[in-house]
């Protein structure tokens, strides 16, 4: 059965490219206007925008800065301003960094903390306040990865903050139940982005080489996901983390 989101509308962080663009555009393909939220990059936001549109969809990008609380509550506003109300926040923006412990300083830490924590804790926040005063329920969905389930080499201080968010999860999903508003996580594995590819340009066949199902994950697997709990059927789920991953946390073998 088709995901009907007809009227709904949506904020997608980190939405200028791949995982958040594809999350993007999924709900906008399921009948949702969407606000695309970036930081800085204008360009990339609206050629997401424009493929939107382009499909018939509803769509506005939005530069801001989430480690900022008062950012958070005025990309919540602005969504509100534009399309009317606000149903589902897709919180996905973030950032990685690889350091090993001994190398890691106070700065790295703080950015990390400050986006992929405090950013998506505040957007839950302004996010939960809009959906509770319009009384008709809500979808929050973080994403997590991997890394916050299994101990990576060179990413501490990064998998912890994605355990924070699937605790965050867990935490606000029954703070917000009594609201008819779901809280889960996304715990997302090893993904074909630019970074990752920059990183490692064998990154493809590296990762099929040890994925139980053959191939690394491409964005749109984790916006189908996305798609599901933002969906009526996802109705019961709350507090969790759903782990898209091909199966790899059930050995996790490195390439």
């Amino acid at each position: 059965m088709m995901t009907d989101l007809t009227g709904k509308v949506a904020i997608v962080t980190g939405a200028s490219r791949e995982i958040g663009a594809a999350m993007a555009e999924a709900l906008a393909g399921a009948g949702a206007a969407v606000l695309v939220a970036h930081y800085g990059e204008p360009t990339l936001a609206e050629a997401v925008v424009a493929r939107i549109t382009a499909a018939g969809g509803r769509a506005l990008a939005y530069d801001a800065d989430l480690t900022s609380v008062a950012a958070n509550q005025a990309m919540v506003a602005r969504a509100v301003a534009e399309f009317g109300r606000l149903d589902i926040l897709a919180a996905n923006a973030g950032i990685t960094m690889f350091r090993p412990l001994l190398e890691t300083d106070e700065a790295t830490w703080d950015a990390l903390f400050g986006l992929n924590v405090k950013g998506a804790f505040f957007g839950a926040q302004a996010a939960a306040r809009q959906m509770i005063a319009q009384d008709a329920g809500g979808r929050i969905v973080f994403s997590s990865s991997v890394t916050g389930v299994q101990a990576v080499a060179g990413l501490s201080a990064y998998g912890i903050t994605k355990a924070a968010l699937r605790h965050m999860a867990r935490t606000l999903g029954p703070e917000l139940g009594r609201h008819g508003i779901t809280v889960n996580a996304l715990g997302i594995g090893a993904t074909l982005n630019a970074r990752n590819l920059a990183n490692d340009p064998d990154y493809a066949a590296h990762w099929a080489s040890v994925m139980p199902t053959g191939r690394a994950l491409q964005p749109t697997d984790l916006a189908a996901a996305l798609l599901f709990l933002a969906s009526p059927a996802a109705a019961m789920i709350t507090g969790q983390t759903i782990v898209i991953d091909g199966g790899w946390t059930a050995l996790s073998p490195t390439p």
